[in-house]
């Protein structure tokens, strides 16, 4: 088995039947799909005969942290799942039908052992390419304001089976409770993988109302600077040290102000 595509869902159901269409349609075959649903109105009987499809469904673990109960769902799929290369993907977002057979090429072609690429932003009124912040990659800038790079959420990371096995051994992800996967995921391969990015048209990311990272994405909010200083803090776990820049020192000086 080559890829396991990983489907964490909650109460997502008017989008989960499209987002599992666009597994079913890849132009690859070595693949199988695992939805991990936690939804209060489960639609088991909906999926069980698609092909290469599991469906389980299990009960919420972190109700009052759902970033945390996103974790659990695809630490779960994991432990259910046999392929040598883990996609993830939201219950709400898509992938193109080449997206495994491109993944496959870059995993065999190289010697990354994860990559993020660029999503399309989509909703019922648009659509849109995610930007890329160039900037993040200059020298200068990592030095003085932030260090770590763009993140372009769970949907757009695949990789291999043995980063995703450390990340769970060793990167402690249940530990900061208002950090995504995506964000956890990322920095911790950062600090210890080749990381590639993609170009665009492999993911497709809705954006909504009920998207998870909405309540952290408001710069005048306090959970957004409180989510700012756990990053930190877990980008100082991974690597032992702090980047004293100026995104630590504003994030630190908020924080005492809150």
């Amino acid at each position: 088995m080559d890829f396991s595509i990983i489907i964490n869902t909650h109460d997502q159901s008017k989008f989960l039947s499209e987002c599992i269409k666009t597994c079913s349609n890849q132009n690859y075959s070595s693949f199988e799909i695992i939805v991990v649903d936690t939804s209060t109105r489960p639609s088991k009987d909906k999926y069980k005969n698609i092909k290469k499809l599991k469906y389980f469904h299990i009960k919420e673990k972190y109700k009052k942290f759902p970033v945390l109960n996103q974790m659990y769902q695809i630490q779960y799929g994991f432990f259910k799942s046999k392929g040598k290369y883990i996609c993830l993907l939201d219950g709400d977002d898509k992938f193109s039908d080449l997206k495994l057979n491109n993944l496959s090429k870059i995993f065999s072609q190289t010697k990354t052992k994860i990559i993020q690429d660029v999503p399309s932003l989509f909703s019922n009124t648009f659509k849109k390419k995610a930007k890329i912040k160039s900037y993040k990659n200059n020298i200068f800038f990592k030095k003085i304001l932030i260090s770590w790079p763009q993140i372009f959420g769970t949907s757009t990371i695949s990789c291999s089976r043995e980063i995703l096995d450390k990340f769970f051994k060793r990167g402690k992800p249940f530990y900061w409770k208002y950090l995504a996967i995506d964000i956890k995921l990322i920095l911790f391969a950062h600090t210890q993988f080749d990381l590639i990015t993609l170009p665009r048209g492999l993911t497709m990311k809705r954006i909504h109302n009920n998207n998870l990272d909405k309540t952290f994405s408001n710069l005048i909010s306090s959970s957004f600077w409180k989510r700012r200083k756990m990053q930190i803090e877990y980008n100082f776990f991974l690597k032992k040290k702090n980047d004293f820049n100026i995104d630590y020192i504003v994030t630190k000086i908020i924080n005492v102000i809150l």
